[in-house]
C-alpha cells in the first residue's frame, strides 16, 4: 500500500504506540502471565493482600488470602461485540478457612474484563477506553483568601493517595468548617468527635482549642477577681443532687460564682 504525505516538512520519527501506556499498566495490574504463588505485591495482588485477612465477630476463625486466578475467556471479542457480551476472564481465588480443621478452595467471584491488544474493553458489546488524566499528588496543599475588609480565610485540602478528599476551611463568622468529597459542609469539631472518643466531649474539644487551668475557689472576692468573665470547661455539678448547675463552655457571671459558692459542687 502507498501511503502519501501532504505535510510541508519530512517525518523526524515513528509515531510511539500511544495505547502501550494501558496496555502495558493493566497487564502489571493483573499480573495474568504469573502463578498465583509468586505474583509481586502490587495492583490487583495488592489490593487483595490488603483485604485478608477477615476475622470472624468472635476472632475464633480467620479467612486467609492464599492467591487468584484468571481463567480463559469463554467468547472471542468478535463474538461479545455481537452478542452484546463483556470480554472478561473468569476470577477466582484461593481462600483459606484457618480453624481448628483448615478448610482451603478456590472461590469464584465473577469476571474481570480484559483489556485487548488495540486498548480498549468491550462492555456489553461496546467498546469502552481508558482515558487518563492527570492525579494531583498526595499530601496538603493550603491556600489563603482575602475578602472584603481584608479579612483572612485560610483553608487547606488534605489529598490521600486513595480515598476521599477533606476540605478544611474558615469561614467569614471565624468557623472552621470542613468538607468530604461532596457532602455538605459541617463543623470540624463534629469531624473530630467522629474519629477519636479522645474527643467527644465537650470538654475535651474546649482543652484542644483552649489553654486551661484549674482554679480553687475561697471566697466571692477572690472568685470574682479571679474568674469573672471566664469561661467554665465542664459541667459543674452539685455532688448531692447530681444537678448540673452550670452547664460547660458557660460565661461566668456574678450570679454563677454566688450558686457555686453556695452549692455542694464537685
Amino acid at each position: 500500500m502507498e501511503i502519501r504525505r501532504f505535510g510541508q516538512y519530512p517525518t523526524v520519527g515513528n509515531v510511539p504506540t500511544l495505547t502501550d501506556i494501558q496496555v502495558l499498566s493493566y497487564a502489571e495490574f493483573q499480573q495474568a502471565d504469573k502463578p498465583f504463588n509468586r505474583r509481586e505485591d502490587k495492583g490487583l495482588e495488592a489490593i487483595l493482600r490488603e483485604t485478608f485477612p477477615i476475622h470472624s465477630y468472635d476472632k475464633t476463625m480467620a479467612l486467609q488470602y492464599v492467591g487468584y486466578e484468571l481463567g480463559r475467556p469463554r467468547y472471542s471479542p468478535d463474538e461479545c461485540r455481537v452478542l452484546s457480551l463483556t470480554y472478561g476472564s473468569p476470577f477466582r481465588i484461593r481462600v483459606r478457612l484457618e480453624k481448628p480443621d483448615p478448610v482451603e478452595e478456590w472461590v469464584y467471584l465473577g469476571e474481570i474484563p480484559i483489556l485487548t491488544g488495540g486498548g480498549e474493553f468491550i462492555v456489553n458489546g461496546s467498546e469502552r477506553v481508558i482515558v487518563s488524566q492527570l492525579h494531583r499528588s498526595p499530601g496538603v496543599d493550603f491556600s489563603l483568601e482575602v475578602v472584603a475588609g481584608d479579612k483572612k480565610l485560610h483553608s487547606c485540602w488534605i489529598i490521600p493517595e486513595r480515598g476521599s478528599w477533606i476540605e478544611l476551611a474558615v469561614s467569614k463568622k471565624d468557623v472552621l468548617g470542613i468538607k468530604i468529597d461532596q457532602s455538605g459542609r459541617f463543623a470540624a469539631t463534629t469531624f473530630l468527635r467522629a474519629m477519636s472518643e479522645d474527643y467527644s466531649t465537650n470538654e475535651a474539644l474546649i482543652r484542644l482549642f483552649h489553654n486551661t487551668k484549674v482554679v480553687k475557689i475561697k471566697s466571692l472576692k477572690q472568685a470574682e477577681k479571679d474568674l469573672l468573665g471566664q469561661y467554665i470547661v465542664g459541667d459543674i455539678v452539685d455532688a448531692g443532687t447530681g444537678e448540673v448547675l452550670i452547664a460547660g463552655g458557660s460565661l461566668l457571671t456574678e450570679e454563677n460564682l454566688k450558686v457555686i459558692l453556695e452549692s455542694d459542687m464537685k
